[in-house]
């Protein structure tokens, strides 16, 4: 099962402020204070990322209702069933699925805490800011793998999905979704209240399969749970 560490997270302050600011009127923006503190909290994460990931590959057996059957072999044949929800049906055009997790670790969130906690709230956020949009670029990579794996056998790709964001796949779904996965291995483990941590961590699934047209990883944005709220639909 692969494991990767050496991923790579470039942002700039320009993309960190435009992210941030999206929607606003030019009258409300202080830009060159944004940019200022946008460049500090970037450079202070590339000294607390810690990027690691792992995922595997399994065979779509079946869709039906809100479920769908997976089959994996390691060593021995063994099915697994996750409960999707009301859009489980985004995997039926799936030969295969890449089950994956990923995070920048603890040390940014740590960080964070720590500035909270001294009062220095500004600073706090942006660097938050950064940890989400690093994690982005984390998951980037995987989802670049699912389309490298998906040209090679002339087949598409699916929307990245995952429980907790998508509705009808509760945060619960974490339990079964992340037992295919050594989480450990990457320092990663989900906790009683099933949220990943570190809390800088995601989980995915992108079906692979010649029934898919797109080339590219799509977006479920609009069947997310979290879409009235989300930053980055400002």
């Amino acid at each position: 099962m692969p494991i990767l560490h050496d991923i790579p997270i470039c942002l700039t302050p320009e993309q960190v402020v435009e992210a941030q600011t999206r929607g606003q009127s030019q009258r409300t923006r202080n830009r060159s204070t944004m940019m200022a503190d946008a460049r500090r909290a970037i450079e202070l994460a590339q000294t607390l990322y810690a990027p690691a990931a792992v995922y595997t590959e399994l065979q779509v057996q079946g869709v039906e209702g809100e479920h769908v059957a997976l089959m994996s072999s390691n060593g021995q044949v063994e099915e697994h069933v996750l409960k999707v929800g009301l859009h489980a049906d985004l995997l039926a055009p799936a030969t295969r699925v890449l089950v994956a997790a990923c995070t920048i670790g603890p040390a940014l969130e740590e960080r964070v805490n720590q500035l909270n906690a001294s009062g220095e709230i500004v600073a706090a956020y942006w660097l938050d800011s950064v940890g989400v949009m690093a994690l982005g670029e984390v998951g980037e990579k995987l989802r670049r793998i699912a389309e490298e794996q998906a040209v090679e056998r002339g087949w598409g790709v699916g929307a990245a999905i995952g429980p907790g964001t998508l509705v009808g796949w509760s945060v619960q779904g974490q339990r079964k979704l992340c037992a295919l996965l050594p989480l450990s291995a990457i320092g990663m483990r989900l906790n009683a209240h099933y949220i990943l941590e570190p809390h800088k961590s995601v989980s995915m699934a992108i079906g692979i399969g010649p029934g898919y047209k797109s080339q590219r990883v799509g977006s479920v944005c609009r069947f997310c749970s979290l879409a009235d709220t989300c930053w980055r639909r400002r």
